[in-house]
């Protein structure tokens, strides 16, 4: 058994050295997490002492804002309920002036149609009591002068008559 106690004394000799060997090697594990949380730690540190007064500017502009937003809001609702109100008031007037603008060109039409009427039968009483008995005075004028004329040729006839003789007679063909 001498050979087993060397064999034996060797294996726990290996085993010994296998054990602190991975005793270091978690040592070293152990000491390189410990350094790299201390670095996150001072990174988390730093970051934290940086965003901080970003997030709490954040937090007073919000706090500030929102009831500025709550009055924009209310006043962009009381403004969308005017322009509607406004709109719809725009809509009727808008109604209300084509009605009155119809009505105003039909009694103007109206009343130029009564105008050229009257303008007619104007001309129609000025034509029958006016130009009527002139016409008759030119009609009884125009007789006399025909009258007039005749009369006065046939006194011209006449006339001739005598100063051609009796062989002017036969003359005339």
């Amino acid at each position: 058994m001498p050979m087993n106690s060397n064999l034996l004394t060797a294996f726990i000799a290996i085993t010994s050295a296998a054990v602190v060997l991975q005793m270091l090697v978690l040592l070293g594990i152990y000491l390189e997490m410990r350094r790299a949380t201390s670095q996150v730690h001072g990174i988390a540190l730093d970051f934290q002492r940086r965003t901080t007064p970003l997030i709490e500017n954040a937090r007073d502009i919000l706090a500030d804002a929102t009831p500025k937003v709550k009055e924009i809001t209310s006043n962009l609702t009381e403004a969308s309920v005017t322009l509607k109100k406004q709109a719809a008031t725009l809509g009727d007037t808008a109604v209300e002036m084509a009605l009155r603008a119809k009505n105003k060109v039909a009694a103007a039409d109206d009343m130029v149609t009564r105008t050229l009427e009257r303008v007619e039968k104007t001309t129609g009483a000025v034509q029958n009591s006016v130009l009527l008995p002139v016409r008759r005075v030119n009609g009884i004028l125009q007789g006399i002068s025909v009258g007039i004329g005749a009369f006065l040729n046939q006194k011209r006839e006449v006339r001739e008559e005598r100063k051609r003789g009796p062989n002017d007679e036969g003359m005339f063909v």
